[in-house]
C-alpha cells in the first residue's frame, strides 16, 4: 500500500512539476512589454540571412530547419518595415528616424509604463479594479526620455517649459474618455473579457506560487510515507527525470517544426520578412529556456536517482 501511494504521488509530483515549469517559462518570456521590444526591434533594418546549404544524406541537420523569410521569399523580403515607418513619419511631418522611435520603444521606462499600465487597464476591463490609476509624473518621466533620446540622435534642443503641467491636463483629458471606452468594451465583449480574465488570474505571482507550494508539498507526503531520505530521492528523481525529458524533446522538436510553421503564417498573410526574423529570434529564446529547464531537471533527477541507489545501498549494509 505504501508503494502504490508513492508510486501515485509520484505522478502528481511529475505532472505539478512539469506544469510549474511550463507557467514559468510563460511568466518569464510574456509579458505586455514584450510587445514593445518586439516592435523596437521590428522597427530597426533588418539585413537578409545567408542562403541555406542543404544535406542529402538522410541525416537530421537541425541547423537546416532554420530558413529565414528573407532568403526563401524575395517579394516578402523587399518589404522592409523600417521604410514603410520612415514614409508614414514623413507623411505626418514627424522629424525622426524609424531606429529613434524604436530606441523609445524599447527603452526601460517605456517598458515598465507598458507593463504598469496595460495591467492597470486588464484589471479594469476584467473587473478586477474600479477605476485606471494614471500617474502623470510617470508619463511625463517617459516623455522626457523620449525627448532625450530625440536630442541625443538630432543634435536639436527641445523646449520643455510648462511639458509637466501639459502632460498632466492631457492626462487629465484622458483618462474620462479613455474610462467610458473601456466601459462600453465591457459590454461589448463579455465572453473575450471573461477568458482575458482567466490568463490574467493563470500567470499572476498567487498562482505561481500556489504551484511551487503545491508541488513541494507532494514531495514532502511522499518522504513522510517513506520515512527514508534515500528511497525518497528515488521517488521524485525519476518523475524529474520524465519532466526533463519532455521538456527537452519538446524543445527540440519545436525548434524544427516552429521555423517553418511561421514562415507559412508569415506567407499567408502576406507579411513583410523583418516580422519572420523577429518572432523566430523571440521563439529561439523561449525554446532555448525549455531546453534549459529539460537538462537541469533531467541532470538533476539522475543526481538524486543515483545518490539514491548508491546511498541506499550502503545504509541497508
Amino acid at each position: 500500500m505504501k508503494k502504490f501511494f508513492s508510486v501515485l504521488l509520484s505522478i502528481i509530483f511529475a505532472l505539478s512539476l512539469l506544469f510549474t515549469l511550463l507557467l514559468s517559462v510563460v511568466r518569464f518570456n510574456f509579458s505586455y512589454s514584450t510587445i514593445t521590444d518586439l516592435a523596437g526591434q521590428l522597427l530597426r533594418p533588418v539585413s537578409k540571412a545567408p542562403s541555406i546549404e542543404y544535406h542529402n544524406d538522410g541525416l537530421f541537420h537541425p541547423g537546416d530547419a532554420v530558413i529565414t523569410l528573407a532568403s526563401s521569399n524575395d517579394d516578402l523580403a523587399d518589404m522592409d518595415i523600417n521604410e514603410m515607418v520612415k514614409k508614414y513619419l514623413k507623411e505626418n511631418n514627424v522629424d525622426m528616424e524609424p531606429e529613434v522611435l524604436a530606441d523609445i520603444i524599447s527603452s526601460p521606462e517605456v517598458s515598465q509604463a507598458v507593463d504598469k499600465y496595460a495591467g492597470e487597464i486588464v484589471n479594469y476591463v476584467t473587473g478586477e479594479s474600479t477605476e485606471l490609476n494614471i500617474d502623470p509624473a510617470e508619463i511625463t518621466n517617459i516623455v522626457n526620455v523620449a525627448i532625450d533620446k530625440y536630442e541625443e540622435a538630432t543634435g536639436d534642443k527641445v523646449d520643455r517649459t510648462g511639458l509637466e503641467e501639459e502632460v498632466a491636463k492631457s492626462v487629465n483629458e484622458v483618462v474620462p474618455e479613455l474610462t467610458a471606452a473601456l466601459d462600453e468594451a465591457k459590454q461589448e465583449n463579455a465572453e473575450s473579457l471573461d477568458a482575458l480574465k482567466k490568463v490574467n488570474t493563470l500567470l499572476s505571482v498567487k498562482v505561481f506560487v500556489i504551484c511551487i507550494v503545491v508541488t513541494v508539498i507532494f514531495a514532502l507526503i511522499i518522504l513522510l510515507i517513506n520515512r527514508n531520505v534515500f528511497t525518497w530521492f528515488k521517488y521524485i528523481s525519476i518523475p524529474m527525470i520524465v519532466d526533463g525529458v519532455i521538456l527537452l524533446a519538446c524543445g527540440i522538436a519545436a525548434g524544427s517544426i516552429v521555423p517553418v510553421a511561421l514562415n507559412d503564417a508569415i506567407k499567408e498573410f502576406s507579411l513583410p520578412g523583418a516580422v519572420y526574423d523577429v518572432l523566430l529570434g523571440y521563439i529561439k529564446k523561449i525554446l532555448a529556456q525549455i531546453n534549459i529547464y529539460g537538462i537541469i531537471t533531467a541532470v538533476l533527477g539522475v543526481a538524486l536517482c543515483i545518490t539514491g541507489c548508491v546511498a541506499g545501498k550502503k545504509n541497508k549494509v
